[in-house]
């Protein structure tokens, strides 16, 4: 007997059923992620108390094999058994470093976020606040705050034990003047992307007492855990001072770098600068073309999906900042010059039909991007 029909042909009841038995199981499927998450942050707290690291890349290979033997014995792809455990593993290690990065062995400070309204000021002052600090924010601007905020830097500032500066490049030599003349005691901790445009202010400042520590995170504001972040702290700053603006994320799951603010411009001039420039270029020449995005995404390849997503980022950030990357950063005439030197090389191979140049200089770019797989350093 054939299972009825409904009245658009399909197997009524029996695939109503089959539909509840799905909607059973992932409720299950649910159920078992929630109580793997549980013990992930119990495994957490124990690494926490013990100081073993965050990531045991040993145990995550047994996991990864785990699910692949377990799919083979099940018939089913090996693949589907590794996605899973990727995203198994992403989530356990995200739960344990927001967890971890919650962590802070000193004393409870008075902080004041200058900015605390912008991205990485509202940021900064959730960390801290995360932290166990008193989070106060200091931001003419006339949007609300889950902060308490301060109207006047004058009586604020003074008071504090830290002050982080979050706003924008250009600003930031105004308010550390005006820091510097309000007699501060407490550690001043500038955040900006560049830090080329500050060196005779800061080493003056220093000179006449100011506690100023140059650190840079190098993510954005709607990052949740610091597992796989950087945060670079300027070496010049007085031991004392450096270490309070450190201490606050030794604990935490981010990777913390220290070097100096010389050679932080110099990396950041092709990190940032250099980065942001060359997706502006591709996102232009596109639009320069007469061929409609929509078009071109309805026949992208993994290639150009990957360049797309990327470039589609960039150009939807704030246009203040990513110019003030350009025009501050000392080393944009030079990258620039690379850019169009690259160019032209790549172009003059076309142009020539030398496919045998054109293969060495893919092969010249492949051994030096190798270099940040080895973990090779030209410093």
């Amino acid at each position: 007997m054939r299972t009825p029909l409904s009245p658009t042909g399909a197997p009524g009841p029996l695939l109503d059923q089959h539909r509840r038995d799905i909607e059973a199981l992932d409720r299950r499927i649910l159920h078992l992620i929630c109580e793997r998450l549980e013990l992930a942050r119990q495994i957490g707290e124990l690494k926490q108390t013990t100081g073993i690291p965050l990531r045991n890349f040993k145990v995550e290979s047994e996991v990864y094999s785990r699910f692949e033997e377990a799919s083979r014995l099940l018939g089913l792809d090996e693949d589907l058994g590794r996605d899973l455990a990727t995203f198994l593993i992403s989530k356990a290690v995200e739960e344990q470093a927001v967890q971890r990065d919650t962590v802070y062995q000193g004393n409870a400070l008075r902080a004041l976020v200058v900015g605390g309204k912008g991205g990485m000021g509202r940021w900064i002052a959730r960390f801290l606040r995360g932290q166990g600090h008193r989070v106060t924010i200091y931001d003419p601007d006339p949007a609300d705050s889950d902060f308490t905020e301060v109207a006047d830097l004058s009586a604020a500032a003074p008071e504090s034990d830290l002050i982080v500066i979050a706003v924008p490049m250009s600003v930031c030599p105004e308010v550390l003047e005006n820091l510097a003349q309000l007699g501060v005691t407490g550690v001043v901790a500038e955040m900006c992307s560049l830090k080329g445009h500050l060196l005779a202010l800061v080493e003056q400042l220093r000179e006449d007492g100011l506690r100023l520590v140059s650190f840079h995170p190098l993510f954005g504001p709607d990052v949740r855990m610091l597992s796989g972040c950087t945060i670079v702290f300027c070496d010049e700053a007085r031991s004392k001072d450096l270490e309070v603006v450190r201490g606050l994320f030794g604990e935490t799951s981010a990777r913390l770098v220290d070097m100096s603010s010389a050679e932080h411009d110099r990396r950041m001039g092709l990190v940032l600068g250099l980065t942001h420039l060359a997706n502006l270029v591709f996102a232009r020449a596109l639009s320069h073309s007469s061929v409609g995005a929509a078009d071109l995404s309805e026949v992208a390849g993994v290639t150009f999906t990957k360049q797309l997503g990327t470039t589609f980022e960039v150009t939807a950030e704030n246009p203040g900042l990513y110019f003030e990357i350009q025009a501050l950063n000392q080393l944009t005439p030079e990258t620039g010059k690379w850019l169009r030197q690259a160019l032209e090389e790549w172009l003059a191979t076309v142009e020539s039909k030398d496919e045998g140049r054109f293969s060495s200089l893919m092969r010249d770019c492949h051994a030096y991007l190798d270099g940040a797989n080895s973990g090779e350093t030209n410093s």
